[in-house]
């Protein structure tokens, strides 16, 4: 067709016989050219509209996809590569970064989309939390005459040791057959501890975190002071007369996180990932097995071979919190004590140990065992208690 309209458009107008015949089949020839091109473009247009439905296929039992949340991420409006700079509020952050070798046209297109505000609810909310269980723990009480004393906290989490989650994580093995039973060979870690572990942690890469790891790391290494969580610190009760505490206690999770953001951000850029589109926990644990950004180069495992550590996919997870429990302790026919206290070392918490342990039995049909009781806090001498709050460690709770 392009051969024929060029011809005629170079040619000269004739007058011989039949050349209005010639004429009137050439203009035909092109109104059918016409037609076939934007045939041709409608039917091109529909394969491209159809493409991406493919990779939002629900995906088989047992299997987590992540694509198809990344790609409308990154094709979302704000999106790296955007125009814009980062706002003035970011600008210590960024130095920080950048003294420490993270900077670029990259790094300040992500600030960029982080608007013009820190947030102050991660800090915030983790302030609330310490102050209210460190530095504000109530001393144990008489309960008063004629009241009922406060039911214990459950040893393990509620509504979580079924049959339903339980047939839900059997499942799960079944699909990943291959991962589950690697990963045991190697680190001797139980495939039912291991799938307990997922269920427990993100519901088998169903619950992935509401949050996104990155921002909220990033407000969090922004927030160093008590001025920046205003509203929450007016919230706790006697805080006027307790800011050197919370300071301090600001200064270091704000230092934890910092160390946490630039972690997150090389673990992105190792996988040529946006950052800004992996779904993560409130305090910034991302993948199906919840580590944090900085326990990937130190535990993450290539489980599935394809030569990067990507704890969204399901062999990797299951590669790298195997590693992670064997590197702490765990060992093959250890007793169920032991196995509490290595899975404490993922999780400090008593229910959340026992919680998978039971799950574990039921996965297994092995009948239901004892669990370990939480052990009380000790009550604090009123003489000491600040002195040894103001000289305590940043906690790394995730």
């Amino acid at each position: 067709m392009p051969e024929f309209l060029g011809q005629n458009a170079s040619g000269p107008e004739t007058s011989a016989p039949g050349s209005g015949f010639r004429r009137a089949a050439a203009w035909r020839a092109l109104a059918s050219a016409a037609l076939c091109a934007l045939l041709l473009t409608g039917c091109s247009g529909t394969r491209q509209a159809a493409a991406p439905e493919a990779s939002v296929t629900p995906p088989s039992p047992g299997e987590v996809k992540l694509d198809a949340v990344r790609a409308a991420d990154s094709h979302a409006p704000g999106s790296p590569g955007s125009s814009g700079s980062p706002a003035a509020c970011w600008s210590p952050l960024l130095g920080r970064l950048a003294a420490d070798g993270v900077s670029g046209g990259r790094i300040d297109a992500l600030f960029a989309q982080l608007g013009d505000a820190v947030s102050p609810d991660p800090m915030g909310r983790k302030v609330k939390e310490l102050y209210t269980t460190k530095f504000l723990r109530p001393e144990p009480q008489p309960v008063p005459p004629g009241q009922k004393p406060k039911p214990p906290r459950p040893p393990m989490y509620p509504g979580v040791v079924t049959e339903e989650n339980a047939a839900k994580c059997r499942a799960f093995l079944t699909g990943n057959a291959r991962w589950f039973s690697l990963a045991e060979s190697r680190y001797g870690v139980p495939r039912e501890v291991a799938v307990s572990l997922l269920f427990v942690e993100t519901r088998l890469g169903t619950a992935l975190g509401k949050g996104n790891a990155f921002r909220n790391l990033a407000a969090m290494a922004a927030s160093d002071s008590p001025d920046m969580v205003p509203g929450y610190i007016a919230a706790l009760p006697g805080a006027d007369g307790n800011l050197d505490w919370i300071s301090l206690r600001m200064r270091q999770k704000s230092d934890w996180a910092y160390e946490e953001l630039k972690a997150l951000i090389r673990h992105a850029d190792a996988l040529d990932q946006d950052p800004l589109a992996m779904p993560g926990s409130i305090y910034g644990a991302v993948g199906i097995c919840q580590f944090m950004p900085s326990n990937i180069p130190a535990y993450g495992v290539d489980g599935d071979g394809d030569g990067r550590v990507d704890l969204f996919s399901v062999g990797d997870a299951v590669f790298s919190l195997s590693n992670y429990l064997d590197r702490h302790g765990w060992r093959p026919g250890m007793r169920r004590d032991a196995r509490y206290n290595v899975l404490k070392r993922y999780n400090n918490s008593a229910a959340y140990a026992n919680t998978i342990l039971a799950l574990a039995d039921k996965v297994a049909g092995r009948p239901a065992q004892s669990v370990q009781p939480a052990k009380p806090a000790p009550a604090k001498p009123a003489a000491q208690a600040k002195p040894a709050k103001a000289a305590a460690t940043a906690s790394t709770t995730r």
